[in-house]
């Protein structure tokens, strides 16, 4: 199908022909890209649906093989129908079809909208599926200048990634007099798992709601967790520690799985009392770390 058979047939008043073309898209130009974005646009939700639905096979055909002859240019089509061009609704399911394909080329042309609030959800969406450092620099970039209400996204976008650049931003921002933002970062925080060069400043328990306190404990086991797996067991018992005199079984349940892994002299001592707690979860816990740290 050529070009101007196939933006007919996406126009079609046929809905059997529309749905033959979109389903076709794949074998089609990446020419026809700005059309379709218009027609995306289009008031005639059958019109609109198939250039929407054209699209999507367009980008899944070249993102099922990297080394496609027009995944570059499917990307750069879609990256100009993310521009301020085009409808909203446009824009916003450009970037999340591109952020299947993207390199790391595409990574600033993506960036410019993190701070517009009508599309800066999709911007980070796109930038968090993107790999290579750019992306990870991109969003750092962005940390500082977005609103308040904002800034817990970027945070778990950063935590998503794993990204070791963004450690010391994560661990400054679990600082932050605003609760959500530093709850936002002690997850993204423990979620890559870096030690600081000073003792982690977790978010205080003052001022925070139930749920904030149970993410704040769940963050400080997961960074004990990361830590005692990178071989710092001094670093991961002192957590580990705090979670058994908290009242929640699942806290100190979690903790004596962790202390069970590293198996050393000091993780043994702390285990031992727990062998007999009043909570039966607990102690069944602890006889079965108990049992693991005796066969090694």
């Amino acid at each position: 199908m050529d070009t101007q058979q196939f933006l007919t047939a996406i126009q079609s008043s046929n809905p059997d022909e529309r749905f033959a073309a979109w389903r076709a898209a794949g074998e089609v130009s990446p020419t026809v890209i700005p059309q379709l974005g218009k027609l995306a646009a289009s008031q005639n939700p059958g019109i609109a649906k198939a250039a929407i639905e054209a699209l999507t096979t367009m980008t899944h055909s070249v993102g099922k093989d990297p080394k496609s002859p027009n995944r570059a240019a499917v990307t750069r089509g879609l990256l100009d129908l993310s521009s301020q061009a085009n409808a909203l609704s446009v824009r916003i399911h450009a970037l999340r079809l591109v952020s299947s394909i993207a390199a790391e080329d595409s990574v600033a042309v993506v960036a410019k909208e993190i701070h517009n609030p009508d599309l800066r959800e999709e911007v980070v969406y796109c930038l968090d599926r993107i790999p290579g450092n750019a992306s990870v620099q991109a969003l750092i970039n962005a940390y500082k200048d977005a609103a308040d209400d904002f800034k817990p996204r970027i945070l778990a976008a950063l935590g998503h990634r794993g990204a070791v650049a963004a450690a010391s931003l994560c661990h400054d921002a679990m600082r932050s007099p605003n609760k959500d933002i530093a709850i936002a970062a002690a997850k993204a925080f423990a979620r890559i798992g870096s030690k600081p060069a000073t003792p982690p400043a977790f978010p205080s328990e003052a001022g925070l709601s139930e749920w904030q306190k149970i993410e704040r404990m769940d963050s400080m086991l997961r960074y004990a967790d990361a830590q005692a797996k990178a071989g710092n067991a001094a670093e991961a018992l002192t957590i580990y520690k705090i979670a058994l005199d908290r009242p929640q079984e699942h806290f100190q349940c979690a903790a004596i799985i962790g202390i069970g892994k590293l198996a050393t002299p000091e993780a043994t001592a702390l285990l031992l009392p727990k062998l007999k707690s009043p909570l039966r979860n607990v102690r069944i816990t602890a006889q079965k770390a108990w049992k693991g740290i005796a066969s090694v």
